[in-house]
């Protein structure tokens, strides 16, 4: 996964508007850049908002 495949990966899962594909998802929980939530569902780890840095800003306390 290069970096801007997990940027792209976050960015699903940090914003409600995009559709989070769960392998992406599940590769960012492996690396430490997202957290599995309830049933099926992940968010961002302190690490992935960082990696996300001013592109996540706008989601990060949605």
């Amino acid at each position: 996964m290069t970096d801007a495949e997990r940027i792209e990966a976050l960015l699903d899962i940090a914003d409600p508007a995009r559709e989070a594909d769960p392998g992406r998802s599940a590769k960012l929980k492996v690396l430490g850049l997202a957290e599995s939530v309830g049933a099926a569902g992940y968010r961002p780890t302190t690490a992935g908002w960082s990696a996300l840095a001013e592109r996540g800003r706008a989601f990060r306390n949605a």
